[in-house]
């Protein structure tokens, strides 16, 4: 089966011709979802001792990297990273200023599936805001470490909301803390470019963020998501 991709502008290249793609996902399967495609391939193994090899591998991996071990599976090479600045050779680990996060990157089976995976171009994709890059002024990395009070910039496309309404907006997401900060203070609002002062309320920690725009008579709220993980080092 192949994955379905639309083509959107990229305008952080100078040639106003390039495009990039971007996958149209067919979905989401959780956990459960997934043991359920494995029970019909009929391997003969019982739901729940799949269930429980599942849980053991799980708890396995996740000690050992926390323990500091890198973990090379097929799916998925994990090493233990951490962020934070440490302000001189004899600072320490101080929780509030620095944490322990892994990195993740293509095992050696997904990787060779991805390179052999096709693509099928459509051109009726749904519209949904697209973030291609995040800037942060402070420190002119893209989508790196966030600043509090600084002046952000997000690239893309279907960018444009409506800033009177409380659902819409540029969104600062910590799933640690469950907690979600929307960004109030607004200079550019188009549909390839916002920039914006990033809220000074918001703490150590990673975040996702996210452009939440309204579509449709219904108002229905679809979320574009930026890539990468921001994070207050």
């Amino acid at each position: 089966m192949a994955i379905p991709y639309a083509l959107q502008n990229l305008p952080i290249t100078p040639d106003p011709n390039d495009k990039s793609g971007r996958v149209q996902a067919r979905g989401s399967l959780t956990e459960d979802d997934v043991l359920e495609r494995m029970l019909k391939r009929g391997t003969g193994i019982s739901a729940e001792d799949m269930r429980a090899t599942l849980d053991l591998f799980t708890k396995e991996i996740s000690d050992s990297v926390s323990d500091g071990w890198n973990i090379n599976t097929r799916i998925a090479n994990i090493k233990p990273g951490i962020k934070g600045v440490f302000t001189s050779a004899t600072d320490p680990f101080d929780q509030s200023r620095h944490h322990f996060r892994a990195t993740l990157s293509e095992g050696v089976s997904l990787k060779k599936k991805m390179r052999e995976a096709t693509g099928e171009r459509i051109n009726n994709s749904i519209p949904i805001p697209a973030i291609i890059q995040f800037m942060d002024y402070a420190t002119r990395t893209a989508n790196g470490p966030i600043t509090p009070g600084n002046i952000g910039e997000l690239v893309g496309e279907e960018l444009k909301f409506d800033p009177n309404k409380i659902e819409e907006g540029i969104f600062f997401v910590n799933e640690t803390e469950n907690t979600e900060t929307k960004v109030e203070t607004i200079s550019v609002l188009t549909e390839g470019k916002l920039m914006f002062q990033i809220p000074l309320n918001l703490r150590a920690n990673e975040y996702r963020l996210e452009v939440r725009r309204a579509y449709t008579n219904k108002n229905t709220i679809r979320i574009g998501v930026l890539s990468d993980t921001l994070f207050i080092g």
